[in-house]
């Protein structure tokens, strides 16, 4: 079933539009769902061929995508294990059939545990334990999946239908869930080896009281003479920030640099990266002193929290579509490192970036750009099946596209503008040229040689960077 954007609806004459790949096909509203029967819907559908025309029929909504109302975590960064990964986690729920699956992190596997105990699948979460598991009770230990299952069937939250708390460092993970009211609290770690669960320990959970070793643990990086008082605040800043989210933290990173250059007005630099249940939030900041790069950081870290914490709630609540330029209201102003004006003989390409692009409306793209912390985003246009970039433009963004499709993207969340003219066809060497000639900061563009769309842009180190699609 191809994937397409529903344009309108009329449900006076029965009818909708849908477009995929710069084609529209029309179909019956009979023929579309009811949650997928509004303007911008991302939506599944077949086509059927009749009196020589082409036809969509059984069109469903697709599940998960990140701004349409009643769509919810398509494409989202669930179990990436770095800032550039992407891609679902290999286990995001019951799924007994991978187990001992390569490449699991503990905490993924911790959180499916949790996941199948909240829902009442037992086989689920049997599935999840080693042959030789060990789960410590006060009453003593049980082995043997004849065994863990009597007191998987006896735990108080088995079926409970509501989320844990899954956090952890290396192996150890602690999985809360908290007592509501009338409704018991359970709270257990594990211990994961080779992508399953080898050891339990049961405790019992209050409203209030915590699990030992839930701070997850953060990887950071100096560069430069960052003295040590800095990075002890920064990294305290940064747990402070994580240990009030109520997610799963599955990659934490800290990065602190000073610019040894003494012509730049703001030579610290502090970045922060953090995973949450599959969602990247980024943060990228600068500074005359680092302890004010530090300070600027927490602010910045909790902005982006809150914006994503609002925009999970607006899923839940199912409010429809933030009018144009309400959705990122109270972002703090971005501090962006000055370019290092390195003469133009002197530049070269020093980092040479390549990744999957995937199938996006504007509105999935801009909050990636957006929780990425990034100034531009490359993305393939759903609605005209090419390469596409989406950027800043002011209080709005702009949608530029690699070959002239005149598709309208239908309704965005985000104000979206259209360029009227798509990039230009050039070599890297010429894009280059164009990018010293204008001052731009980058520049997208078709390579010559593959036909996609590509990207060079300016590092702040005065150099070039190039993104192109795989």
């Amino acid at each position: 079933m191809p994937d397409g954007v529903v344009r309108w609806v009329d449900t006076k004459d029965r009818i909708a539009e849908i477009v995929r790949g710069g084609r529209v096909f029309r179909a019956r509203v009979g023929d579309v769902e009811p949650g997928a029967r509004h303007g911008g819907a991302h939506v599944h559908f077949d086509i059927r061929r009749a009196d020589g025309q082409e036809q969509a029929v059984q069109v469903t909504l697709r599940q998960g995508t990140r701004v349409s109302r009643r769509q919810h975590r398509f494409g989202t960064l669930v179990g990436a294990r770095s800032a550039d990964a992407r891609g679902a986690a290999r286990v995001t729920g019951p799924h007994p059939e991978l187990a001992g699956a390569k490449g699991l992190h503990p905490l993924e596997v911790a959180r499916a545990w949790a996941t199948c105990v909240a829902t009442g699948d037992v086989d689920g979460a049997l599935a999840l334990y080693a042959p030789d598991a060990v789960v410590h009770l006060a009453d003593g230990e049980r082995t043997g999946r004849h065994a863990v299952q009597a007191w998987l069937e006896s735990v108080p939250v088995l079926g409970c239908a509501r989320h844990a708390r899954v956090r952890g460092a290396d192996g150890t993970v602690a999985v809360r869930w908290d007592a509501e009211g009338d409704e018991p609290g359970l709270a257990v770690r594990c211990q994961v080896a080779h992508h399953a669960i080898a050891e339990q320990w049961e405790a019992a959970a209050g409203p209030s009281e915590d699990v030992a070793g839930a701070a997850p643990s953060i990887a950071l990086t100096t560069v430069g003479p960052v003295e040590e008082q800095d990075v002890a605040l920064a990294s305290r800043q940064l747990r402070d920030l994580v240990a009030k989210v109520h997610a799963s933290v599955l990659f934490a990173r800290l990065k602190l640099s000073w610019e040894p250059d003494p012509a730049r007005e703001r030579p610290a630099v502090a970045e922060a990266t953090l995973d949450l249940s599959g969602d990247l939030v980024r943060a990228h900041v600068t500074a005359p002193t680092m302890a004010e790069a530090v300070d600027l950081l927490g602010h910045r870290v909790r902005d982006r929290l809150e914006h994503l914490a609002k925009h999970r709630r607006q899923l839940r609540q199912e409010t429809g579509q933030a009018a144009p330029g309400t959705w990122r209201h109270g972002d703090l102003p971005m501090l962006r490192p000055r370019y290092f004006d390195r003469p133009v003989q002197d530049r070269e390409v020093v980092r040479h970036k390549t990744f999957a692009v995937d199938e996006l409306t504007p509105d999935e793209a801009v909050f990636d750009m957006e929780q990425l912390d990034y100034d531009f985003y490359l993305f393939r246009d759903l609605a005209s099946d090419t390469d596409s970039l989406i950027e800043r433009a002011g209080d709005s963004y702009r949608l530029t596209r690699l070959s002239p499709v005149a598709v309208d993207p239908g309704p965005t969340a985000a104000p979206v503008d259209v360029a009227p003219v798509p990039a230009p066809m050039l070599t890297l060497a010429e894009a280059i040229e164009r990018l010293d000639a204008g001052g731009e900061p980058h520049v997208f563009f078709a390579e010559a040689a593959t036909g996609r769309g590509t990207v060079v842009y300016r590092r702040y180190d005065g150099h070039y960077g190039v993104i192109t699609p795989q």
